[in-house]
């Protein structure tokens, strides 16, 4: 993404929040960026009206969007509907569409629909092992560019080969294996996506009984909580933004929270990312093998195998009624 870039000459847009390295990476080169704001009753998602309304002042001036989906910190995704009107838009103006979705295979219905199908020629999709594979910190990043596009693959090639050059070869040969796919790799995302699924919905369900606005999770292992609701009660306690929100949560509860400020959202807005993954997986993982369906993956399920994400949670909502 760095290297994207830093070739290709153009602003970069990006709807928020979004991932915390977006940002920074084009500032690094100078690049400017803008942020494209999203609305809480959109569930935090890109719209085809707000891309159009930003590209539409100076349709010819060259951009790159990124879109990232299942959405790192929301989990939300997008409808096929809501795919094409962001496509035709891009077509519109001619923009390099950066399709992240390094999430895609943790789709929670494994239906993930790429929007290159209707944007093929602008569409650089972006990938990887370390999120669907479970594999935290392999870090090979694949990106696939349609043939309009070779140039700024060969661009990219050549300054690759002036700076990391080559991935490790332990990290290779994981790749290799994950890659050829099978049924052995295709039971590993069916079991992952009912563990991430059951245990999204309940922590998200938590929330919402405490007057906390959190968009269903669609796929991966992240929620974004608006504690708008709660602002009187968190004002009066000198909690006027998400930064203080995160830092007094974990002073006061114990439990580590990013704040929204981090993903481009306002400083002074209640939200949050909480990733839901600080529990055994491979204990879980193994469990989910001696059930009969998914459907046995219950609440309980959930309470014995999750258990010390399903506190922070717990913590969390106690530490609301404290007040």
């Amino acid at each position: 993404m760095f290297l994207l870039q830093y070739v290709y000459y153009g602003d970069l847009l990006i709807p928020t929040p979004s991932w915390v390295s977006y940002a920074p990476q084009a500032k690094i080169i100078g690049r400017n960026v803008d942020w494209l704001q999203t609305k809480k009753e959109n569930f935090w998602r890109l719209t085809a009206e707000e891309l159009e309304a930003h590209c539409k002042d100076d349709p010819t001036k060259p951009r790159i969007v990124i879109l990232n989906y299942p959405s790192n910190p929301v989990g939300v995704t997008y409808t096929q509907d809501e795919l094409k009107k962001i496509a035709y838009v891009a077509r519109k103006y001619k923009l390099v569409l950066l399709s992240d979705e390094i999430y895609g295979e943790l789709h929670y219905k494994g239906k993930h629909i790429s929007i290159s199908r209707f944007y093929p020629e602008g569409t650089i999709l972006s990938g990887g092992l370390s999120k669907w594979c479970g594999a935290g910190g392999w870090r090979l990043g694949t990106f696939v560019f349609p043939h309009s596009l070779r140039w700024l693959l060969e661009s990219m090639a050549v300054m690759a080969s002036e700076t990391f050059t080559a991935t490790s070869a332990p990290i290779q040969y994981a790749a290799v294996r994950a890659f050829q796919g099978g049924d052995t790799i295709e039971k590993y995302l069916w079991n992952a996506r009912i563990i991430l699924e059951k245990l999204g919905n309940y922590l998200a369900n938590k929330l919402k009984n405490e007057s906390v606005f959190v968009p269903k999770p669609a796929g991966g292992f992240y929620l974004f909580p608006d504690f708008y609701e709660h602002r009187e009660k968190l004002s009066a306690k000198g909690i006027t933004g998400s930064i203080k929100l995160c830092e007094r949560l974990l002073d006061e509860a114990g439990v580590a929270i990013l704040p929204g400020a981090s993903f481009g959202r306002p400083v002074d807005e209640l939200t949050a990312r909480i990733s839901f993954v600080d529990f055994d997986g491979a204990k879980a993982m193994e469990a989910v093998t001696h059930l009969n369906g998914k459907d046995e993956v219950n609440d309980e399920f959930i309470e014995t195998h999750c258990a010390p994400t399903v506190k922070a949670v717990d913590l969390i909502c106690e530490w609301l009624r404290s007040f």
